[in-house]
């Protein structure tokens, strides 16, 4: 049999309380299922499916026109002050 190490990793409570009752009935347990992750990666050099961002989290695109704000590009005139403002919309 192969040596074995004790791994530790930190998770919310609510989540391993989660997990716990789905791996078992699947007749599993946390150690077998995170082995079998383990393998997986391994195997297939990996992880073994999609990691999106959050539904929340802006796309490629709106990214871009966040990032060209923040540059000044694509904007309107830039003022130092609010003086500087109100003569322009004054003239």
């Amino acid at each position: 049999m192969p040596s074995t190490v004790t791994v530790q990793f930190r998770m919310d409570k609510d989540l391993k309380d989660q997990l716990d009752t789905m791996l078992a009935d699947m007749g599993l347990t946390v150690s077998t299922a995170m082995n079998l992750y383990a393998k997986a990666i391994v195997n297939q050099a990996r992880i073994p499916f999609d990691i999106k961002a959050s539904r929340y989290y802006p796309n490629a695109e709106t990214r871009k026109v966040l990032d060209d704000a923040m540059a000044g590009i694509g904007m309107s005139k830039r003022y130092s002050d609010m003086e500087e403002m109100k003569r322009d919309l004054d003239a």
